[in-house]
């Protein structure tokens, strides 16, 4: 993809001299050309043949102008978008990302074999390059570095204004497997990313440090590095893995924090107990799954003793119907769910009618509590994602949808009888087949596929006291589940128990 995508060293030597080699990969010159400066590390100066080819700049140098392996440095205030190095073995291609910070150097390694490079991007008419045998930087200077095997970015100490949460996006151009290293001094986070990430927020917040330096091995392709400052009133971007690892410490409000899942358009919010939760979701809850309240707005005193969820998923239209409602019979809503309205709003999710009403807008919303121990937290927040994708995207819920249908009619009522007493003070409405199908695909996601027997024969299938149907059934629900591992991972790059495209393979402690 685009000019990042050239994938080392090109072909065999080419038996031609310098010039020619340059001519051959470059095309031929405009008639202007000039001379370009090397300054040698001892301070000396070899002058470097010019020319314009299309919208890049080609300098060519003299033989063995360049010794051995090292680094040039390009001018304060060139801003190359792209950089070629051509060698007799072929040329390699970088793109190099706009790092938005006032005074940002730009860098390069090149071999001793170098016979030409070629820049693109905002360039002095005067060019100058330094060669150096180190890697340069400093510790108040935006720095990009680019090697023959990875890509550096320095960056000075940075903050945002008070009052905001800061984050450090960075954005790339390829689809592809990427790995990246962000560090301050000891402090280190190493992530792995699937190929569909091609944009994610370093959260200090949420990782304990400031960092001062990104290090992306191999064709880093990346386009931008950006520091963010995201306000008191808007949802923290963020993936799963870095939604679980925020501490309630660095949240906005001790009660809770809201988080914007990225890359989808589900709201995720965060309690810090399972009162807090309440506040916020439990006549939710009641009113649209609830056996006996479905379609009520429960009295708090109806449901006082009554058990919520201890996680939670809604669709849009299920949010608007109970906001609707509500406005429609004048039901005095608490505090917290007026802020979850308001939130509803914001995203997108519920949207205000012209007769004072509420419609569904676009996404879902998912709950999860600090008060849920971590990983049993971890569990119900790949639970109610799943719910989350099943309620934004039709091409799931159809897919989920042939899975159900293609079980025995035995098989689905023995599905239905698990939920329907699941537990002592959770059940499920068994007559509420779209439910029965969204929570049969949830509860087999939510787990790895190594786990999927165990939990089918001893919680689904455990009290089956018929030996030959229940293991036929296990069957058919261990079909249905790989079906379903393959279509999220067709549309989603997910697998079956994770829903994460990040994988975070060392981070510093707390």
């Amino acid at each position: 993809m685009g000019l990042g995508s050239s994938k080392g060293w090109l072909g065999m030597r080419l038996p031609v001299c310098a010039g020619w080699l340059a001519l051959l990969l470059f095309g031929a010159p405009s008639p202007g050309q000039g001379v370009g400066l090397l300054v040698q590390p001892d301070g000396s100066r070899v002058s470097l043949q010019e020319a314009a080819v299309g919208d890049r700049r080609v300098l060519t140098f003299p033989h063995r102008a360049v010794s051995s392996r090292s680094w040039l440095s390009l001018p304060v205030g060139a801003a190359a978008t792209e950089i070629q190095v051509v060698t007799p073995e072929g040329p390699q291609a970088w793109l190099v990302p706009t790092v938005v910070a006032p005074g940002t150097r730009i860098a390069f390694e090149v071999p001793g074999s170098v016979v030409s490079v070629s820049l693109r991007g905002v360039l002095p008419e005067a060019l100058v390059l330094t060669r150096t045998v180190v890697r340069p930087g400093d510790p108040v200077t935006p720095w990009v570095t680019r090697s023959l095997t990875d890509l550096q970015i320095d960056l000075p100490p940075w903050t945002v204004p008070e009052g905001f949460t800061p984050l450090l996006r960075v954005t790339r151009a390829e689809k592809t497997p990427w790995e990246g290293y962000f560090s301050r001094g000891k402090r280190l986070l190493h992530v792995r990313f699937q190929p569909s990430v091609t944009q994610w927020d370093f959260s200090p917040d949420a990782w304990g440090f400031v960092p001062s330096r990104i290090v992306i091995p191999g064709d880093a392709s990346l386009t931008e590095v950006r520091v963010r400052a995201v306000g008191r009133d808007a949802d923290l971007p963020a993936d799963p893995k870095t939604i679980l690892a925020w501490p309630a410490s660095r949240w906005r409000d001790p009660r809770r924090e809201w988080f914007s899942w990225s890359g989808t358009s589900v709201l995720v919010l965060v309690t810090a107990d399972y009162q807090a939760q309440d506040d916020y979701l439990k006549r939710l809850a009641y009113f649209v799954e609830k056996p006996g309240f479905r379609g009520t707005l429960a009295q708090d005193a109806q449901i006082a003793k009554l058990h919520g969820w201890n996680a939670h998923d809604y669709a849009a239209p299920d949010l608007a119907r109970f906001f609707a409602k509500a406005q429609s019979e004048g039901f005095p809503l608490n505090r917290s769910e007026v802020e979850l309205r308001d939130r509803l709003v914001a995203a997108g999710i519920l949207v205000a009618t012209a007769d004072r009403s509420w419609a569904p807008g676009t996404g879902a919303l998912v709950g999860i509590s600090l008060e849920s121990p971590p990983a049993l937290r971890a569990t119900f927040l790949v639970h109610e994602s799943f719910h989350g994708l099943y309620y934004t995207s039709k091409e799931f819920r159809d897919g989920v949808a042939r899975a159900w249908d293609g079980l025995s009619e035995g098989a689905r009522a023995r599905f239905r009888s698990f939920l329907a007493h699941f537990s002592a003070e959770s059940q499920y409405d068994a007559a509420n087949e779209a439910l029965m199908i969204n929570e049969f695909q949830a509860y087999l996601l939510q787990r790895s596929a190594r786990e999927w027997t165990l939990f089918l024969r001893e919680r689904v299938l455990a009290r089956e006291a018929r030996p030959e149907e229940a293991k036929a059934w296990l069957e058919e629900y261990l079909t249905a589940a790989r079906s379903l591992d393959g279509l999220v991972h067709g549309l989603y790059g997910l697998n079956s128990g994770n829903v994460s495209l990040v994988t975070v393979l060392s981070k510093p402690e707390t």
